[in-house]
């Protein structure tokens, strides 16, 4: 079961193990904090292991929901 979060983009996007990005345009969910670089199908999302960042071209356009096992 999803649980969405709230959070402020001003203060940087939330990261961890168990944290996901969705892309509400192309509907594809990443891992926050992947092994290897990796992007949404569309391109709105993309995390850069190498340095560390996470690029997100259309902010209103993504969730951050948490994974929860239980429900």
């Amino acid at each position: 079961m999803k649980e969405y979060l709230n959070f402020d983009a001003s203060k940087g996007y939330p990261t961890g193990r168990d944290l996901f990005y969705e892309c509400t345009i192309c509907g594809i969910s990443i891992p926050s904090h992947p092994d290897v670089s990796m992007g949404c199908k569309c391109g709105n999302i993309f995390i850069d292991v190498d340095y560390g960042r996470v690029s997100i071209k259309r902010e209103k356009e993504i969730k951050i929901f948490r994974e929860n096992s239980q429900g």
